[in-house]
């Protein structure tokens, strides 16, 4: 891709580490009663090695910086069931020594308090021009940034408007698999046929939530939760997180964001 030869390639680790980890397991059955379950590093890491080298060919770069996530992070501190609902999911054999191995192997990077998808946005949005995200996650439709999401091998430009106006539609639909609901009875089909209907403004995803008995605080709850953090939004030397606020962000409060989006 002539578009990303020689930029350089912010990536995911835990989503990589999370399946390299678990492309290493296998299973041993001992007897008809007896199995065990073991895993080899070395599948391990040639697997994350793989999954590198591909994007690295698919985008047509070898300059990568592999980012991943802290422990606990502003989300959890601000709202503790964040992600609670994975607690009880066990883990691939050998993660931590995995993820230790790859953070010598390759240039890699760790913001204290924040999940590797705020740091990814937060570097790619300092340096758009010469910055890829690389990510799975939907969730990077809200950053306006040249995202590569390579588990479809779809490369996009986001621009300002469809990224925050995407992160209404997040806001109004919850992320269950991270523990947080949104408004009660909004997908993502609904999110977006109620912000063209009434207009994309937060005023309009507050109405959606008092439309269904709750409020504006919970509303603006999950819009932090489902935010991933741009340029200016992290103090480097504190690690403190400046929330989103609508109130400041002229992007949302002053305009109507296109309907095209």
């Amino acid at each position: 891709m002539k578009e990303t030869k020689n930029k350089q390639l912010v990536i995911d680790g835990d989503m990589l580490l999370y399946k390299a980890a678990s492309v290493a397991e296998q299973e041993i059955r001992w007897s008809d009663d007896i199995w065990t379950l073991e895993t080899n590093m070395n599948v391990a890491k040639a697997e994350a090695d793989r999954q590198i080298d591909e994007i690295k060919k698919d985008l047509n770069s070898d300059d990568i910086l592999v980012v991943f996530s802290d422990k606990v992070t502003f989300r959890h501190k601000m709202f503790p069931a964040y992600k609670k609902n994975r607690s009880d999911k066990r883990k691939p054999l050998g993660i931590g020594e995995l993820r230790k191995w790859m953070r010598d192997e390759y240039s890699s990077e760790l913001y204290a308090n924040l999940e590797a998808d705020d740091t990814i946005g937060i570097l790619v949005t300092e340096d758009p021009e010469n910055r890829v995200a690389v990510s799975g996650d939907k969730d990077f439709g809200t950053l306006p940034v040249m995202w590569y999401n390579h588990l479809k091998k779809i490369l996009r430009t986001i621009t300002v408007a469809e990224a925050n106006f995407f992160h209404l539609v997040q806001s109004l639909m919850g992320d269950m698999t991270d523990g947080f609901a949104g408004c009660k009875g909004f997908g993502q089909i609904t999110a977006e046929k109620w912000l063209r209907k009434h207009g994309a403004y937060w005023e309009s995803v507050v109405e959606a939530y008092e439309s269904k008995g709750s409020d504006g605080e919970e509303a603006l709850m999950n819009a932090r939760l489902a935010r991933i953090l741009r340029a200016g939004e992290y103090d480097k030397e504190t690690h403190e997180v400046t929330l989103w606020n609508p109130k400041v962000d002229a992007k949302i409060k002053s305009q109507q964001i296109p309907f095209n989006c």
